[in-house]
């Protein structure tokens, strides 16, 4: 997660775990974690065409 990316207080909690799964050295868990929060649904705002299926 880059520095300018808005996070929410999901995607916080996902990175927190994550951390404290790695530094426990439960790196399965930690890489699950990262995938909950990769797949937690984007911050950006869709634009009026994207509403419709059509082309950015």
């Amino acid at each position: 997660m880059s520095d300018d990316t808005p996070t929410c207080a999901g995607c916080q909690k996902y990175a927190a775990l994550r951390e404290t799964a790695k530094q426990a050295g439960n790196y399965q868990a930690a890489a699950d974690y990262e995938l909950l929060r990769r797949q937690h649904p984007t911050h950006e705002v869709p634009r009026a065409a994207a509403r419709w299926g059509l082309p950015a």
